[in-house]
């Protein structure tokens, strides 16, 4: 059985490989969940500003709002250009349109930035699993 420069067997050094490849494929796949919810919750966000910025097209006119679970009530839009905006921890604040517009500006920014940062470290976890297949396929060719 041969041995490695750090004293290690071959068997141990592909186990140890193997399993931190195995660790940064579970990073990555956790990663890129983030990022999917993260893009969703982005996606949500610009449906909800744009609703906003479209709010004097709409206002005093009938349209349908959602209720849960697919179902929708008919309802009018009010004329007061008030909305409730969500800000988390199910509490709710009550904003102009256009100060609701910057507030969900400013969190799709925050996101989007969040979401970057999660794409780097899901880039990280790549190069790494590139770099110990890398390793693995040099220590087998050796074998």
């Amino acid at each position: 059985m041969s041995t490695q420069e750090n004293g290690e067997s071959l068997e141990e050094a592909v186990q140890n490989l193997q399993y931190m490849q195995q660790v940064y494929q579970n990073q990555y796949t956790t990663i890129s969940r983030e990022i999917n919810a993260v893009m969703d919750y982005i996606n949500e966000l610009n449906a909800a500003k744009t609703s906003l910025e479209k709010f004097d097209r709409i206002k005093d006119s009938n349209m349908l709002s959602p209720i849960g679970s697919s179902v929708f009530i008919s309802a009018r839009a009010a004329s007061e250009p008030k909305a409730l905006v969500g800000v988390g921890g199910g509490y709710l604040i009550e904003k102009e349109i256009a100060k609701a517009v910057e507030y969900l500006s400013s969190r799709i920014d925050m996101h989007t930035k969040n979401m970057q940062e999660l794409m780097k470290a899901r880039g990280k976890a790549e190069d790494a699993m590139f770099e110990i297949s890398a390793r693995l396929d040099k220590i087998l060719k050796q074998a």
